[in-house]
């Protein structure tokens, strides 16, 4: 697992985990700029943690680089205040459809998600990896997805004056498999980035060299500041945790930004 080619981008209880700022994440990490957004450190919380946003407030001031909330879809809302404080991290919005699989009436459930996230996030991640809603990187209507959702975004920058990044979550697959026609589609169709759920580095490597100058945000059994660096050394741009933080809290949280 060591020795992967570096692609490095340049530049228990919810209420209790992230009660309080980090401030630990000290002056040895530098702020990173990806998909045009400044990030001040490459740590993230993943989706699944907070998925209506209810602790997005004390989340965002936790110490992260950025807190992906959701899967938003019609049955959960954003449940945060608009306004963030000055400073806090970077929020991200996993949208989804409650319907299986990926027709046109799953990919309009997207839009109008799409449409609503955009409103109030930072960047916006559409969220493939559902196996019980029967969808993945290859699903059929998997490209239709990714262009619609492209356009869309494209159309909201006009009306809102601002580009708001798009992104695609999907698995990553087993270490030599064909890259999935997510992945391809997003690279076609001039989405911003993927969220790649893997644990293997050199998956993560291929992915990320084939998909060159879009950011890969690496997710899937991160636990030590030893798994960011790895991640990022693969070609990750941005790391997320999970199940590190719901175990640990705030002080694992520390613990991993003090050793990146």
């Amino acid at each position: 697992m060591a020795g992967q080619p570096s692609r490095r981008t340049a530049s228990t209880s919810k209420p209790d985990a992230a009660p309080r700022a980090c401030g630990a994440q000290a002056t040895l990490i530098r702020p990173l700029m990806t998909m045009g957004l400044e990030f001040a450190n490459p740590l993230g919380l993943a989706a699944g943690y907070d998925r209506t946003g209810e602790f997005a407030p004390s989340l965002l001031s936790a110490g992260f680089g950025h807190v992906e909330i959701g899967t938003i879809n019609s049955a959960t809302a954003y449940g945060g205040p608009l306004m963030r404080p000055a400073g806090s991290a970077r929020l991200g919005i996993n949208i989804g459809s409650l319907r299986p699989g990926l027709d046109d009436l799953v990919i309009e459930d997207f839009v109008i998600r799409l449409k609503q996230a955009a409103l109030i996030g930072d960047y916006v991640v559409a969220n493939l990896s559902a196996p019980t809603m029967q969808r993945n990187g290859n699903s059929q209507g998997a490209e239709r997805l990714v262009q619609s959702l492209s356009a869309a975004r494209d159309a909201l920058s006009t009306v809102c004056d601002h580009r708001v990044p798009l992104l695609i979550k999907l698995e990553g697959g087993e270490q030599g498999a064909a890259i999935p026609a997510a992945i391809a589609a997003a690279r076609s169709h001039g989405l911003d980035g993927i969220v790649l759920v893997s644990d293997c580095l050199h998956r993560l490597h291929a992915i990320s060299s084939y998909v060159g100058r879009l950011t890969v945000i690496s997710v899937g059994g991160v636990r030590t500041s030893e798994d960011v660096r790895a991640r990022l050394a693969a070609g990750a741009s941005l790391v997320q945790v999970h199940r590190a933080f719901a175990e640990g809290g705030v002080e694992q949280l520390r613990r991993i930004l003090e050793g990146i």
